[in-house]
């Protein structure tokens, strides 16, 4: 172990990859590949380009670089920071390299998969889940090819913890954003389940590592990147002690890893990632508890986090439960929105693991902890039942869908008006400071909103509901003051979308221009000519 590190030669399956290189075409016949869930634009490609191997990712950015055009990474296109819309220059859609590719057993008995980045959590899931992991055995060695048979009998007992809302959002991207969802309040972030990657760097070398090849020397590190050798130092800031998504990594000592983890395709595409799964708990409770405010609902959070073991908690403030209420009134008999009870003023839904042994315990504890502040168990939807468990993830899933559903409504009347969605953590002893802040801030404003999230990581989303372009600036304002308070308060303006090509200023107000400039410096090294993903996460002119 050390603090320098050699890339090598990409690794090809044969074949080139599909290039679409008139940019009418591309319009015509790939729109879905000129944006993601922000909406962000106008878009532009120059030319898509669909690899389906490390090699043709290679190809890619070397030919990008000797004309001197920027490159754009894609895959799911979930995100919501217009990280993967093209602002011209090369689209590089990642979404065919989609595999497992490799299995083994770790030190401690727990899987490692090694999957392309094109692989969607969904899918991931229901793998494991079948034991049809789809993994060829023909290229595994003795000992992988032993630790496959061992998972395929035991794959339903293992899990990969990370849940981003959008199950169909892909492996890679979420590494490259350090997005995990709700269960990183018990598991972790996803920086956590990575043990090793490949990424192919800007000068078409592949760089292969696993936690502990290489670490910082204090603040420094070494690459040799095929002819040059290359050399930096990590920003200087300190990392704020919440989830977080925000800015490179930065720690003396830190692992090269984590670097790459959530550095939001600036640095390298990642084209392998070696994750490792933990034991499935034997069952899962899953319910949502309903109370009557938004305080109690907290009070009851802050409980359940010191006292009960939880996979995961989310909040539903009082305006989001309105919400699903005004749009299932418009929707009629075709809603898939569930009837909520007429008294019910705010949400949590929680996942608790358990055995068979425990269930009655634990239900108790819930029962016991909701009765402290209003509500019970007879207040709750959930439980394990496949019907219930739909109701669940209709709501879960159905809020942001149907802000995204009202906020397409407006664009047909204002084209430019957009959803602002702020994606702030803070310290769990800051929370009701953060959400009173929120309040207070939107009732003086006069905009609609409404708050819900992965509160057991005391992260919540303010979503702005602008209907008009004046609404929309007014908006935006507010999302900075947010972002600014959150800082504030020793949390970050991201938890786990990224920065992307739209938040920019907010990364400003967490690290300033110094944080900024020693990040646009990191880049310089990996990417003296900026070809990848150029104005994300931050502004190109830095570089």
């Amino acid at each position: 172990m050390g603090n320098s590190i050699s890339t090598t030669a990409p690794r090809s399956a044969g074949g080139r990859a599909s290039v679409v290189d008139f940019r009418e075409r591309i319009v015509e016949s790939y729109a879905d590949y000129l944006t993601d869930e922000s909406r962000y634009g106008p878009a532009d490609a120059d030319r898509l380009v669909l690899v389906s191997d490390e090699a043709q990712v290679a190809d890619a950015l070397r030919d990008a670089r000797g004309s001197g055009e920027a490159v754009t990474l894609s895959a799911g296109r979930t995100g919501i920071v217009g990280g993967a819309v093209p602002m011209g220059g090369v689209l590089v859609s990642l979404a065919q390299m989609d595999r497992l590719t490799g299995v083994e057993r770790s030190d401690d008995g727990r899987f490692v998969l090694t999957a392309e980045p094109g692989l969607t959590i969904a899918e991931l899931e229901r793998r494991l889940e079948s034991g049809e992991l789809g993994i060829d055995p023909s290229t595994l060695d003795e000992r992988e090819g032993a630790a496959l048979d061992e998972l395929r009998a035991e794959s339903a007992d293992w899990f990969y913890p990370p849940d981003p809302t959008e199950d169909t959002a892909h492996l890679g991207a979420t590494v490259a954003t350090n997005a995990s969802g709700a269960r990183s309040f018990r598991y972790g972030s996803t920086r956590a389940h990575v043990v090793g990657l490949r990424a192919v760097l800007p000068s078409g070398e592949a760089l292969d590592v696993s936690r502990g090849d290489c670490r910082a020397d204090g603040r420094r590190f070494e690459l040799s990147d095929g002819s040059r050798g290359v050399s930096f130092d990590v920003p200087s800031y300190a990392m704020p002690a919440t989830k977080n998504a925000a800015g490179y990594y930065a720690s003396p000592g830190m692992d090269l890893v984590d670097l790459f983890v959530g550095s939001e395709g600036t640095l390298g595409v990642i084209t392998e990632v070696r994750v490792v799964l933990s034991p499935r708990p034997e069952g899962i409770l899953s319910a949502i508890a309903f109370f009557d405010s938004d305080e109690d609902a907290v009070a009851f959070v802050q409980q359940a986090r010191e006292e009960l073991e939880p996979l995961a908690l989310e909040f539903f403030d009082s305006l989001s439960l309105d919400f699903l209420r005004e749009r299932k009134r418009e929707e009629g008999s075709s809603s898939q929105i569930p009837d909520l009870p007429d008294d019910a003023r705010s949400g949590v839904l929680f996942e608790q693991g358990f055995t068979e042994d425990e269930l009655m315990d634990e239900y108790e504890a819930w029962e016991a902890a909701l009765s402290s502040h209003g509500s019970s168990m007879e207040r709750t939807w959930g439980g394990m039942e496949e019907a219930e468990l739909a109701r669940l993830k209709a709501l879960r899933h159905g809020l942001p869908e149907q802000v995204n559903s009202l906020i397409a409504r407006t664009k047909a009347t204002h084209p430019g008006v957009h959803k602002i969605g702020t994606d702030a953590a803070v310290p769990p002893e800051r929370l009701s400071d953060m959400l009173s802040y929120c309040r207070e801030l939107m009732s003086d404003a006069g905009l609609r909103y409404i708050v819900f999230g992965h509160i057991g990581d005391s992260h919540l989303h303010l979503n702005i509901l602008p209907g008009d372009p004046d609404e929309l600036l007014r908006g935006k304002t507010l999302a900075t003051e947010v972002a600014r308070r959150a800082v504030e308060l020793g949390g970050t303006v991201s938890a786990e979308h990224g920065i992307g090509r739209i938040k920019h200023d907010f990364l400003r107000i967490m690290y300033g221009d110094e944080g900024l400039s020693e990040m646009a410096a990191v880049k310089r090294a990996i990417d003296p000519d900026g070809v990848l993903n150029r104005g994300v996460m931050f502004p190109a002119e830095l570089l």
